[in-house]
């Protein structure tokens, strides 16, 4: 029969509330040991039996309190003493960023907290505590910093940090006092702020950013966010900025980089919401396409994806009903050509792996780009002319079984070396042309094209056997100058049926503007000319 009892002084329970007192650290000895004690004892033997052997387990210590950079009660550090334990860096940060933000509801003051948690049987002394609370607000291992800019100068900063022992926050207020209206616009990116965090901080990192973008500009004019987090082992680095005028975010980490840099500078080629939808829609099919087709990163495509539409939608309403005043502004046929988007440059590359120690020059990569640009000229609403053009380009390669479904291992073994090797360069473009003179249509048109070339080696035994390129190209042109002249010189007697037909006809043709990557399916349009 075996007896277990315990016998000692028991140890303190361990609680993560916020303390009463600056620093709680356990009881130490002049040796800095800590001095609780407990014994734990096994009897093995009959019961009563007088032989009974008695054997001592080492006693286990329980961590200590957790150490607090301040004392406070307030609603952030509350969050703290029950995130601190919290294991994925998304439950540590759950919450923090929205009730920083909300802080403004009621004050615009600093503020600065921190909390520790050692291990069990420590006693790291002030030093030690103030040397890591120092590293928890300056170098953490993650960090999320957000800046805010007002219109009247005031910049606002807040900063999350968290290391395997402790949580930091901080906000701090410069240059300028808030006003009421600067505080009310803050608090109300507060849910926007805390998405970005979640989003940022879960594993793997994705995107949700679109909500720092829909900030009052009359009153706030940047919001800007950083953050490093690791994943893996390896950090995350997110770079994001937005004002009145541009927008762009920058990152990158284990899987590869990727950016989009938005340019709102030009008004008048903003089409309205739902012209906005189709055009992203109709990208991101595109960049699906290109993804499977060059065999990218699912979750590195994931993010850019995300990015993109972020960053391209809820352009601030002032900037879309601005048009270009004393200029010119667009009517419904100029859109109808136009993606509606404003202009933007974007990539996304992939860390190139280098897999077959027999042949060093072959790389698993992805790199893939594409922008619109659009060149506005006139003098007035009688004499304009708007060129938007559309690019993109995928340069991908990777090694594949020749067996489908057995995996790949590449060695200096020529046994291993049975495999496919293909490199895409593939190329797409756009170009839409309006032009007015007098206040008469001259130009009116669309021109796409689309081309890939497909490389594929195939090696037996590691004997090259094949070597194949394939390439394939296609032109759609679309003149629309005759049928936009004869619907603008159309009499105002038109009926209502009339001008739903002709809004259905520029919706089918909008529905085309957003390049074709493919030329399969560029070839399958027809193309046709003004007579």
């Amino acid at each position: 029969m075996t007896n277990v009892s315990s016998l000692g002084v028991s140890s303190p329970a361990v609680s993560s509330s916020v303390p009463t007192d600056k620093a709680t650290t356990p009881a130490s000895n002049s040796s800095g040991q800590n001095t609780t004690q407990s014994v734990t004892t096994v009897t093995l033997g009959q019961s009563g039996a007088g032989s009974a052997q008695i054997y001592t387990l080492p006693a286990v210590k329980p961590p200590p309190p957790p150490v607090w950079e301040k004392t406070s009660t307030d609603a952030v550090s509350k969050l703290m003493a029950g995130n601190n334990n919290a294991l994925p860096l998304a439950l540590r940060f759950k919450d923090l960023g929205a009730a920083l933000l909300g802080r403004f509801d009621t004050e615009a003051s600093n503020f600065s907290q921190s909390v520790m948690q050692f291990a069990a049987g420590m006693a790291p002394g002030n030093l030690m505590e103030t040397t890591m609370q120092s590293q928890l607000h300056k170098t953490p291992d993650n960090q999320i910093t957000l800046n805010i800019q007002t219109v009247g100068g005031a910049q606002v900063e807040l900063t999350l940090g968290s290391t395997d022992t402790g949580l930091a926050v901080d906000v701090k207020v410069a240059k300028g006092a808030l006003s009421d209206g600067d505080r009310a616009a803050l608090s109300k990116l507060s849910g926007a702020f805390q998405k970005a965090i979640d989003g940022l901080a879960a594993n793997p990192p994705h995107m949700d950013l679109a909500g720092l973008t829909q900030f009052d500009t009359t009153v706030l004019a940047s919001v800007d966010l950083h953050a490093s987090v690791k994943v893996g082992g390896d950090s995350q680095v997110i770079d994001f900025h937005a004002d009145s005028k541009s927008r762009s975010v920058n990152s990158s980490g284990p899987m590869g980089a990727m950016k989009v840099a938005v340019d709102m500078s030009n008004p008048a080629i903003l089409g309205n919401a739902r012209q906005q939808a189709q055009a992203i829609a109709g990208y991101l099919k595109q960049f699906d396409y290109e993804q499977t087709r060059g065999h990218g990163d699912p979750s590195l495509m994931a993010m850019f994806k995300d990015a993109f539409s972020e960053m391209n939608s809820n352009y601030p309403a002032t900037q879309q009903q601005a048009g270009m005043p004393g200029v010119f502004k667009l009517n419904a046929e100029d859109h109808s050509v136009l993606t509606g988007l404003a202009d933007f440059t974007a990539s996304v590359t992939q860390n190139s792996q280098f897999t077959n120690p027999m042949h060093g020059n072959e790389s698993d990569s992805f790199a893939y780009d594409v922008s619109q640009n659009s060149t506005v000229k006139g003098n007035g609403q009688l004499n304009r002319a708007i060129t938007q053009r559309q690019q993109s380009h995928l340069s991908a390669s990777y090694h594949e079984s020749l067996i489908p479904g057995l995996p790949l291992r590449l060695t200096t073994d020529k046994n291993s070396q049975n495999y496919r090797y293909t490199q895409i360069d593939d190329r797409a473009s756009s170009e839409a042309n309006i032009a007015y003179s007098l206040g008469a249509l001259t130009r009116a048109s669309l021109t796409q094209s689309a081309s890939q070339s497909t490389r594929v080696q195939k090696y037996v035994m590691g004997n090259l056997e094949s070597d194949v390129t394939t390439p394939s190209s296609s032109t759609w042109v679309m003149d629309y100058l005759k049928q936009f002249k004869a619907a603008q010189s159309g009499d105002n007697k038109r009926t209502s049926l009339d001008a739903y037909g002709w809004e259905q006809t520029l919706a089918s043709i909008n529905s085309m503007v957003v390049f074709q990557v493919d030329p399969a399916q560029l070839s399958g349009r027809k193309s046709t000319s003004s007579q």
